[in-house]
């Protein structure tokens, strides 16, 4: 995406069009019934993006407390666009 995001970022997609852009990690780009854990605690008006993670994900973010390197190296999270964040979800939920 280049520049620093904010509340106006958008992306192109070629299924969706123009969309905000949202966050997943890698696991559940392809992934069926992975579990799809939401962030929840998105309080920054400028940075009102879609994050999620997998159950394996947030197993290894729960031992290691935050997110560390150790934990953003097993997520390996990958911009995608809001459109794309829902139809993931409909598979791993």
């Amino acid at each position: 995406m280049g520049n620093s995001l904010n509340k106006d970022s958008k992306m192109e997609c070629k299924n969706h069009g123009l969309q905000k852009p949202a966050f997943i990690c890698q696991h559940l780009q392809y992934g069926e019934g992975l579990g799809f854990i939401e962030a929840t605690e998105n309080s920054d008006p400028e940075y009102p993006f879609k994050e999620a993670w997998c159950r394996q994900c947030d197993k290894v973010l729960i031992e290691q407390g935050e997110w560390n390197d150790i934990s953003e190296s097993h997520a390996k999270i990958m911009v995608i666009c809001e459109g794309c964040y829902f139809e993931i979800k409909k598979h791993n939920s």
